[in-house]
């Protein structure tokens, strides 16, 4: 694996603007970018499928096959970002101090080249290998991972995946989830000359505020606090229509992190009995949580099973860390299990770089996590 193959197409990945669509309504979401990664991949000689998941926004499908009947290890990295506010030229790859920067390079652009470039390698120099890749550029990411859900309900699963996220080069068999949505209170409107004929909606969503605060509350006060219990934030609300009118409406959106051992389903029943006490104190308002618009459960994948075992064996090869980790944050991970795909995620950067005005990403990092990949599909479907 050379520095300036992967770097170069990381450069190449990160000069294609590839904002999600709910960051920049003027975005054109990752079609620029999905262009490019076809045009490599039928360069190559490899089999290229495009998958709608959105209005002029598909999923790259690319298949390497191996024998038949042979497993099917996914390598899959999202292409779209988070928006660039802040940042003095976001779309123009800079290399300096053995970094690249640009906005995408650590999320996860870098993930993405260095798979590219792992793909290469298999495709140049190893003819006999024992198993299908196919790797998947997906889109919406960043905001519900429905081009991951798309894929997995419209594809035979793969036999196992590696899902690309900075992890500074370490394997992640574990991480949380997270569940998103809005509760909205209905009142009724009224002119503040005369606001008792009204009924705040405002009002009663602080009653409901401060339910959800008692329930993050008692997961911060669990055996092991957050980490182990995850939270509820509210982190967004809008009500009102004039200074003069009682608010008839009032939402808020709410972010409840899960983790291992938890469902969404879980957190949502706690959130629905916190409201059902406040629809029991306040019968003038009517209270609704809406559905979810994001259910991201959380990735649990053995540490002793054979896929992990795998790639902690792939890592010792090349002289890293293989040890499985747990993290936080999610990932589209938790998609393909859902499917029954065992899977774990891997690459380059660190979350701290993650969506910050300077993003960057280590080359040498983009190298270990490509040879990390070619690795893996060397292992995968022989023999131990």
């Amino acid at each position: 694996m050379t520095n300036e193959r992967a770097v170069d197409l990381l450069c190449d990945l990160i000069a294609l603007p590839s904002v999600n669509p709910v960051y920049d309504a003027t975005s054109g979401g990752e079609g620029g970018m999905a262009a490019y990664v076809e045009a490599w991949a039928t360069g190559l000689g490899l089999i290229v499928s495009r998958q709608n998941v959105f209005p002029g926004r598909d999923n790259i499908h690319i298949r390497r096959p191996g024998p038949v009947g042979a497993p099917i290890l996914l390598f899959e990295a999202h292409m779209d970002t988070v928006g660039v506010d802040g940042m003095a030229a976001p779309f123009a790859p800079e290399v300096r101090e053995d970094r690249v920067y640009g906005r995408g390079a650590c999320d996860t652009k870098g993930s993405l080249a260095s798979m590219m470039t792992a793909l290469e390698g298999i495709v140049r120099d190893a003819p006999d290998i024992a198993c299908t890749v196919d790797l998947l550029a997906a889109v919406d990411e960043e905001t519900s991972g429905k081009g991951a859900i798309a894929f997995v309900q419209r594809n035979p699963p793969a036999s196992a995946a590696i899902i690309g996220e900075p992890t500074d080069c370490r394997i992640v068999n574990r991480h949380n989830g997270c569940v998103r949505g809005e509760i909205e209170v209905i009142g009724c409107s009224a002119h503040t000359s005369v606001a008792a004929e009204g009924v705040n909606a405002i009002d009663g969503m602080a009653d409901v505020v401060v339910a959800l605060r008692a329930v993050n509350h008692q997961l911060r006060n669990r055996a092991g606090g957050p980490a182990a219990n995850g939270s509820l934030t509210v982190s967004l609300i809008s009500g009102g229509t004039g200074i003069n009118v009682v608010p008839e409406r009032c939402v808020v959106s709410y972010d409840r992190r899960i983790v291992p051992g938890q469902t969404s389903r879980d957190a949502l029943d706690e959130i629905d009995s916190a409201l059902d006490v406040v629809r029991g104190s306040r019968p003038d308002l009517r209270i609704e949580r809406h559905a979810p618009w994001l259910e991201g459960d959380t990735l649990s994948t053995p540490p002793r099973s054979d896929f992990v075992r795998t790639a902690s064996a792939a890592c010792a090869a090349l002289g890293i860390d293989g040890e499985p980790e747990w993290v936080p944050y999610g990932s589209d991970a938790s998609k393909f299990q859902e499917g029954g795909v065992p899977s774990i995620v891997f690459g380059p950067g660190s979350i701290a770089n993650a969506h910050a005005i300077d993003e960057f990403v280590p080359v040498a990092d983009l190298v270990t996590a490509a040879a990390f990949y070619c690795e893996v599909a060397l292992r995968f479907g022989r023999s131990a």
